[in-house]
């Protein structure tokens, strides 16, 4: 199953680390887990970008 926005589901080792929607405004997003607290996190797809997961406060680089 996939974890809902607030996380909590998933482990490191799930199936579909990560995917993609749209936002409704025809903005394509991915959603993917924190590596460190498993958190779901939402970004949108821009390229290159940094992240902080608003749970554990932790900084990602993301190639989105």
């Amino acid at each position: 199953g996939t974890a809902g926005a607030n996380g909590g589901g998933g482990a490191a080792g799930t199936n579909g680390a990560y995917s993609f929607s749209g936002d409704g405004l025809g903005a394509l997003r991915v959603t993917f887990p924190c590596p460190t607290c498993h958190q779901r996190i939402r970004v949108p797809v821009r390229g290159r970008m940094r992240v902080r997961c608003t749970l554990c406060r932790t900084v990602l680089e993301c190639d989105t």
